[in-house]
């Protein structure tokens, strides 16, 4: 679990940057991460963006595009390795990340804070709340941002707008009602690959291209979004052996899309001498609504030395979800050829005028059980099903069904000097929307399955606790972006990952704590099927070592009293870049830093990423003319915040 005085002491303002010191987690070092931040990360080997859940519930929904999470709005940030489709349904072999939005407080709570850092990035937020009536039967909370910032590419803005108002209502100690809402804009850029290797790797004739370098139209592009959603936390005692709950949210997002990039369908995409750039341009507008719904009801059973905690669940969802999409290689686009070294975005150009409209519908209805039993003190058990019904219907295919039950099982021996052996099975299930453009077939579901042994240690009388986890995953039906045209995926036959983790989190002395971990990982192709030709090889992008460490400390003297300090050091390792093994990313070691200064109802704070400003370059292949992008580098943010009551 990543608390909010984690996420604070580490100035992590997105989601990347709240879990990458996180176990069994990897990330990209790229500016993109700031535009859709749950495409970059990777649990296990594979990719969150459709494992992300808000307070207990799939967020995402199956929409292809979404915003960026807003951390600020964020009491907690919840790891969960391995399937989760027991409880979560749609989640995937890797594990799940929940997000826990801020909720009201019984305390008074008042605070306003300013950032300001690299790239002109200028913050303003607040957050508010407490008590109502005298009683606290009524609990209130507002929290929001305003964000004015540029980016480390030139022309690229990474603006933000954030509120979210919540309102509690508990008329007893047996029912709390919790409302909640949020609106959040995001105006921003993606960044596309677009730099030969010679240029950027090393040296060309004309020197190196500027890692800032923007290769779309200045004033055009842009990753646009805007969302709003409502719902509620409802949890209600029945008698003295019972608790209901109910989760229920409504989604809505837009998302506008103007692209200008490198012309993948260009037989010469760069000129002879690699300084002049063939490039297209695509526009798409995105559209969705998603409700989501669970219900569950939980008790406590116990016949001898057996005790239960049973849950019985339903969950309902839905999406609506429309676009229009100009595509790649649109007939009716013209735009000029860019010079990477003297670049004219003064040169006359025309945008997309056709379109593909799109449309999706879906259902789901989940039926899920889980059993807790403990046997006396050491022993305990979680066996548990769910059946997923699933009906789905895209513009111009027939409809598509896509049921399944899943299952899972752990046991666990709790010892009596902390030691906690165990072992578990689990699988998971993610229906898949649309057409296969590849094949003209509906996609398939992505199901997935992981075996997983472990050992976990608290020390009797330490504030401390040790993991050593070894699993083996297997997921079918894995969408694949063709080589050929990205806007393309199809499905290939199963992927494994394997690997083994170990974490540590503990107080050394007082003041002083640490969070460790190291990953071995690896992640390949067992059978590639549809038009691939990969059986055996590498995943993309899946570093097989990585291995971090976060140091905080708090000064304990009297006369440095307020001060902390905290330094960390990530090391993702080298990985494939391209499906036929033949090139790969460099490995990285990264270091950051914070330290932090709080007197009366002040806190100051200077943090860095990346202090060392060790930018890499990232290369598709081995040939000059192979395309590459750059690393982000060192990023420095200050803030004031003042809190009283």
């Amino acid at each position: 679990m990543i608390g909010r005085d984690q996420l604070e002491d580490r100035d992590a303002d997105s989601l990347t940057e709240a879990v990458e010191y996180s176990p069994g987690i990897a990330v990209l070092n790229r500016f993109n991460n700031n535009i859709i931040d749950s495409i970059g990360i990777n649990i296990r080997g594979f990719q969150a963006s459709d494992a992300t859940y808000r307070d207990g519930t799939r967020l995402f929904a199956g929409l292809p595009y979404d915003a960026p999470i807003e951390t600020y709005g964020l009491e907690r940030v919840e790891v969960l390795r391995g399937p989760a489709s027991v409880l979560y349904g749609q989640g995937q072999p890797g594990g799940i990340i929940n997000l826990v939005t801020k909720r009201p407080t019984a305390t008074p709570l008042r605070e306003i804070g300013l950032e300001m850092g690299s790239d002109h990035h200028k913050q303003l937020k607040g957050d508010v709340g407490g008590a109502i009536d005298a009683d606290g039967h009524w609990r209130y909370r507002l929290t929001g941002l305003v964000q004015d910032a540029d980016s480390p590419i030139d022309y690229i803005e990474n603006d933000r707008v954030y509120i979210a108002p919540a309102l509690t209502w508990s008329p007893s100690a047996r029912t709390d009602l919790t409302l909640l809402a949020d609106y959040q804009k995001n105006e921003s850029d993606y960044y596309w690959t677009g730099f030969p290797r010679r240029g950027t790797k090393y040296d060309s004739d004309n020197g190196r291209i500027p890692d800032d370098r923007y290769i779309g139209i200045p004033g055009l592009g842009g990753y646009d979004s805007e969302v709003y959603s409502v719902g509620y936390l409802f949890e209600q005692l029945i008698g003295d052996r019972f608790t209901f709950r109910q989760n229920a949210r409504y989604r809505h997002i837009e998302y506008d899309v103007v692209d200008v990039f490198r012309d993948y369908f260009a037989a010469e995409p760069l000129n002879d001498d690699l300084t002049v750039l063939q490039r297209d341009a695509r526009l798409r507008f995105d559209e969705g609504d998603t409700v989501t719904v669970d219900n569950q009801l939980l008790t406590e059973l116990s016949h001898g030395a057996f005790e239960h905690s049973l849950l019985v669940g339903l969950d309902y969802k839905t999406l609506d979800y429309e676009a229009r999409n100009s595509g790649f290689g649109n007939e009716t686009t013209d735009i000029p050829p860019l010079d990477l070294y003297d670049p004219d975005y003064s040169q006359p150009y025309s945008l997309p005028t056709t379109f593909t409209r799109s449309r999706t519908e879906a259902d789901q209805y989940g039926l899920y059980v889980q059993d807790h039993v403990k046997y006396g003190d050491q022993w305990a058990l979680t066996a548990g099903a769910r059946q997923d019904w699933v009906s789905e219907e895209s513009l111009g295919a027939d409809e598509n069904d896509q049921n399944n039950l899943s299952w899972r099982a752990g046991l666990v021996y709790l010892a009596d000097n902390g030691l906690a052996p165990y072992m578990s099975y689990s699988e998971s299930f993610t229906p898949q929307y649309g057409n296969n453009d590849a094949t003209g077939a509906n996609y398939e579901p992505i199901s997935g399955e992981q075996y997983e042994i472990g050992l976990r240690y608290r020390p009797v009388g330490w504030d401390a606790s040790f993991e050593i986890a070894a699993f083996d995953i297997s997921r079918q039906n894995e969408l694949v972006a063709l080589p050929s045209n990205p806007s393309v995926q199809d499905q290939i036959g199963e992927t494994r990952s394997r690997g083994v983790e170990l974490g540590a989190e503990l107080d050394l002395t007082r003041g002083l704590s640490a969070i460790a971990s190291y990953t071995w990982n690896e992640v390949e192709v067992v059978e590639a099927g549809g038009a691939q030709v990969t059986n055996g090889k590498r995943v993309v992008d899946r570093p097989e070592h990585i291995a971090k460490l976060w140091l905080d400390y708090t000064f304990q003297q009297p006369v440095l009293d307020g001060l902390g300090v905290g330094a960390g050091v990530r090391h993702r390792g080298s990985a494939f870049s391209n499906a036929d093994n033949t090139a790969r990313y460099p490995s990285a070691t990264l270091v950051d830093a914070a330290v932090r200064y709080k007197f009366d109802d002040v806190r100051l704070q200077l943090s860095a990423k990346n202090v060392l400003d060790d930018v890499k370059v990232y290369c598709s292949g081995n040939q000059p003319q192979s395309f590459c992008d750059y690393g982000v580098g060192r990023e420095v943010l200050g803030s004031i915040t003042y809190r009283w009551n």
